[in-house]
């Protein structure tokens, strides 16, 4: 390797050099400019005679001349103005060049990091692989990564482009490899040679390499090291290897091999052996064996100059040495490593370990337990392994490939935990991605308070609410108690440490990143709070933030497939080489920096079974985390759950309400009553789609309302359009009456966005206008408005804007529920009947037992108190009756079969066509004396040809009406509506004189049958 290569080049987007500017056109001479006034001057004098005319023509020169003048300042202060801005964008690309050099410098020295600081820092050995790796050898200037693209204009691009090219104060690294030799005086060479040994055995794994030493006291040192070859030193170290599954071939080319020709004149002669790396120290060049690939001059203690195979010119660095003492510490702190991750005993441990066979520690000492959650989880080759998430922790990272046994692991832990604490001692809030399977034995001890599995974007967010919640509660137990540790709170404090299992927790990372924020909280403020993370992933590397894993001291590896998650997680390869036909078999680092092999323990049926028998008659811990609301919740549920908060208000104040479901409050760790106060909250509009239980919940709401205040307290806009027309008419009066008239207490409108769809508009737009002047005022007077609408634009915006409250039920699309003022994470494609949210909180709401049998929406029932506002009951349509001596006025669509219709009455018909004027009759009220109805028949069409016949019968004589709006307006001027017809009905108007019209059955018989009338021009 070069000394001028880096690791691995710090990436960025390219530089250039700012353009040069372009040189500017010099300007010329404006002939034309300075000729035309001569010309004129000419003419002029041509003209006039006057000398004084010609003196105009020594402007042209002169303006001539300025203009140029004046063209070579501005190209000047062009030029200038481009310079200084280049020289701004040259300074900007430099403090550029700066930084990424910067950057790259540190990253640089994070891969490559010398033996100085190797030694320094007491930095655990990489041991990652069979070669030594790259050898710091000095620090000094190398080819940086940085690239400047441009054209080069002067000799300051040029200087920049230098600069950008080259990196100083960067470590320069060789390749052991080819050999590398150390010449100058003894002292200078071994210390440069003792800092290249030290990185060598840092990188080379001393299961596969090992060490050739001089036979000198300079270099008892590295005998200590696990690599040494010489003794029993390194039989042990193989035998360790091979017990936690190293493999058994493999072994690099050869030994590292150290030559000091000075101290082992022997073994300078077996230089020229195979071996894997060469560190050569000579007092002279000539004394060199041929094939090095690196030379190291020492010049001094802080200068050396390296040269190189590699055709590149010598370079001046400032040598990393490392003293003697030094070497020695790092070297034993190395074998002690390599002793406990391999140590002698490892044999001994057991294959499997039953929960049952460790010993559990004494419980019951309330005061004491607050401090310990000691628990024995396995075996090592000295004994019982304990944890304890107190004193070790406060949080664990568990790290294990599929097969490992992390699951197993972590139900043993747990368990142990549970037979040794009680639930007001310590409680779990489990969560597993991989379908909940793995708690299910212990899903039923009182100590869990939830069990989580398959999160989606709702109940992330529930997650995030709850766990938020829980933090200020126990921040609010240790402020009442003046406590600023849950070890401080006194005996009677109910509050237990709370052990959060989050299995397969890069799963939840990469799907809820809030999620992932909230646990980053906890890790930082959960010792103090009595809460504890115990996170497992079979990746941890990359995964688990940085503010995570500085709090997570208990580390634990079982097997992993790459050697960098194995040091990710315990900072050795060792959990890497654990072979797959040992499940539970892994590496722990309680948080000491010991990392030692284990034997994971197995909660098997008896240790459940015990847990299970210790919690008996123990009260449940307290959750959290509630579970998601029901699917289905009855009014007698409903009613049952109110009694049960009875005095916790969920709206505040004394005025009643009606509750209608129940409210998931994760951010107050409870569920509440939806309740729905009009005076206060205002009209309440339902929400949904068909099928989200819309109907039923406006069911419910009048039954409660009944219920409460009687049967004649609830109005129901439903059945025939006639009878909604009718309903809205004496609401409308009895608003505009005061308070002469009873109003009813509730107004219920199903799907009012589309109700009166099918209107005329004319009646459609009134209807609107009455049911917001309801809205508006009725408010006043006692009177609620609950609706439900399938679109929520499909209501005009003022009427809208008349529902202060507003019940969501499921919804097409996010963008939908959002357009309406939801909460976009509470959406749900697969809400069932009545679920939704309401002011900002996932709801259920109680639906009848027929609506909850039922998928599809519930109708309403009947208004069973609509004749109390002056409303006829459905049908009761009066048919049209002649008094005798009548005089009635028709106007049909159909005046040939009304003719005959009324002729069958017994009534004297007199056509009333167009291009027939119709002889003067007497129109005048009915008299003894003439017995026989007078019924005058004929379209719009006739009543407008015989207009003079047309003006006494719209005032003496009773008008009846078939048809729609054009025939009713023939000879009714009054600017009011009639009241709505239904569609098909056989019904029509009559109005007598200076009386209002009412709706009337219209006869049957005749020629022509109700059908043959266009349902386009009955109203």
């Amino acid at each position: 390797m070069d000394q001028t290569e880096l690791a691995e080049p710090v990436v960025h987007l390219p530089l250039s050099l700012p353009p040069a500017p372009a040189e500017p056109e010099r300007p010329g001479f404006p002939m034309l400019a300075a000729v035309a006034p001569v010309a004129g001057a000419i003419a002029l004098w041509a003209v006039t005679g006057s000398m004084y005319s010609l003196m105009f023509a020594a402007l042209g020169p002169l303006v001539a001349v300025a203009s140029v003048l004046d063209a070579r300042r501005q190209v000047r202060r062009r030029r200038r103005r481009a310079e200084l801005e280049r020289a701004g964008l040259l300074a900007s690309l430099e403090a550029e060049i700066h930084a990424r050099h910067d950057e790259e410098r540190r990253a640089a020295w994070r891969a490559t990091p010398s033996a100085a600081a190797l030694v320094e820092r007491a930095v655990r050995p990489a041991w990652a692989g069979e070669r030594p790796g790259p050898v710091v050898v000095g620090v000094g200037a190398v080819r940086s990564a940085v690239r400047v693209d441009g054209v080069v204009a002067d000799a300051r691009d040029r200087a920049v482009l230098e600069a950008a090219a080259r990196l100083g104060g960067a470590p320069v690294v060789v390749d052991a490899s080819q050999g590398i030799a150390f010449v100058g005086s003894p002292g200078l060479a071994r210390a440069a040679a003792r800092a290249a040994l030290v990185s060598c055995a840092h990188h080379a794994d001393p299961r596969t390499v090992e060490l050739d030493l001089p036979d000198a006291p300079e270099w008892a040192w590295a005998a200590r090291l696990p690599h040494a070859g010489d003794g029993g030193d390194r039989d042990r170290s193989v035998r360790h290897a091979v017990r936690v599954g190293a493999p058994a071939s493999g072994r690099a080319a050869g030994p590292i091999r150290v030559v000091d020709q000075v101290a082992d004149p022997e073994q300078a002669k077996r230089v020229g052996a195979p071996a894997a790396a060469r560190i050569v120290i000579a007092s002279d060049v000539g004394s060199l064996p041929p094939g090095l690939g690196a030379v190291v001059r020492l010049l001094g203690p802080g200068r050396a100059r390296l040269e190189t195979t590699t055709g590149a010119a010598p370079a001046t660095i400032e040598p990393v040495l490392v003293s003697r003492a030094a070497a020695r510490g790092w070297s034993e702190s190395a074998a002690a490593l390599a002793e406990r991750i391999a140590g002698p005993q490892a044999s001994l441990l057991p294959s499997r370990v039953a929960l049952t066979e460790l010993p559990a520690p004494a419980a019951g000492r309330r005061g004491v337990e607050r401090a310990s959650l000691a628990v024995a989880v396995g075996c090592t080759a000295t004994g019982p392994l304990e944890l304890d998430l107190v004193r070790h922790g406060p949080h664990a990272l568990v790290g294990g490939t599929t097969g490992s046994g992390k699951s197993e692991f972590l139900l043993a832990w747990l368990t142990a935990l549970a037979r040794a604490y009680a639930p007001d001692e310590v409680s779990f809030l489990l969560v597993d991605f991989k379908g909940g399977a793995a708690f299910e034995p212990i899903r039923e001890l009182p100590h869990v308070t939830g069990v989580v599995t398959d999160l989606d974007g709702a109940e992330a967010r529930r997650a995030v609410e709850s766990l938020r919640a829980e933090l200020r509660h126990r921040e609010s137990v240790l402020a009442d108690a003046g406590a600023r540790d849950v070890r401080e709170l006194a005996d009677a404090v109910d509050l237990p440490r709370l052990v959060i299992v989050v299995d397969e927790f890069q799963a939840m990372i990469e799907q809820f990143g809030e999620l992932g924020a909230v646990v980053a909280d906890i890790a930082g403020r959960g010792r103090s709070l009595g809460v504890h993370l115990v996170l497992a992933s079979q990746r941890p590397n990359g995964v688990v933030r940085e503010q995570i894993t500085a709090n997570c001291a208990i580390r634990v590896s079982l097997r992993v497939m790459q050697r960098s998650d194995s040091l990710a997680v315990v900072g050795t390869e060792a959990a890497a080489a654990i072979p797959p036909d040992a499940p539970g078999r892994g590496v722990i680092d309680r948080g000491d920096g010991d990392a030692m092999l284990f034997q994971s323990a197995v909660a098997d049926q008896a240790a459940v079974l015990g847990a299970k028998v210790a919690a008996a008659g123990l009260g449940r811990a307290r959750r959290p985390w509630l579970d998601p609301l029901p699917a289905v919740i009855t009014s007698e549920e409903l009613a049952a759950f109110t009694a049960s908060i009875a005095g916790r208000s969920a709206a505040g104040g004394s005025e009643a309400g009606l509750v209608f479901g129940i409210v998931d409050e994760p951010d107050r760790q409870r569920r509440g009553a939806a309740e729905w106060r009009a005076g206060s909250d205002g009209h309440l509009l339902v929400a949904g789609t068909p099928g989200s239980g819309r109907s039923s919940v406006l069911a419910s709401l009048g039954e409660s309302a009944t219920r409460r205040s009687g049967p004649g307290s609830v109005v129901r806009l439903t059945g025939a359009r006639s009878e909604v027309w009718d309903t809205l008419e004496s609401l409308e009066h009895a608003i505009a009456a005061h308070s002469a008239v009873r109003l009813p207490h509730l107004v219920i409108i199903d799907d009012l966005d589309r109700r009166f769809r099918t209107w005329p508009d004319d009646y459609r737009a009134l209807a609107l206008e009455r049911i917001g002047r309801l809205a508006r005022e009725g408010r006043g007077r006692g009177v609620a408005v609950v609706a439900s609408v399938v679109q929520w634009l499909g209501v005009p915006h003022e009427l809208r804007d008349a529902f202060g409250a507003r019940l969501l039920l499921r919804q097409p699309t996010k963008a939908d529920l959002l357009q309406a003022g939801g909460v976009g994470e509470l959406w749900r494609a697969d809400d069932v009947p009545g679920a939704g949210q309401w002011r900002g909180h996932r709801v259920q709401c109680a639906l009848p037992a027929a609506a909850s049998a039922a998928a599809g929406p519930r109708p309403v029932d009947p208004r069973p108190d609509a004749h109390e506002f002056g409303v006829s009951p459905a049908g009761a349509t009066p048919p049209v009756e002649l008094a005798e001596g009548g005089r009635y006025a028709v106007v049909t669509v159909d005046p040939a079969g009304d003719a005959e219709r009324f002729g069958a009455l017994g009534a004297i018909v007199v056509p009333v066509v167009p291009g027939s004027p119709v002889a003067p009759v007497d129109v005048g009220p009915a008299t003894a004396t003439s017995a026989t109805p007078t019924v005058f028949v004929g379209s719009a069409d006739g009543w407008s040809a015989n207009w003079s016949l047309a003006a006494p019968v719209r005032e003496r004589a009773v008008v009846l009406v078939r048809g729609g709006a054009t025939e009713y307006r023939a000879l009714v001027t009054e600017r009011g509506l009639p009241p709505l017809l239904d569609d098909g009905a056989g019904q029509g108007w009559m109005r007598p004189p200076g009386g209002p019209a009412r709706r009337i059955s219209w006869p049957a018989g005749g020629s022509a049958t109700e059908s043959a009338v266009p349902d386009a021009i009955r109203n």
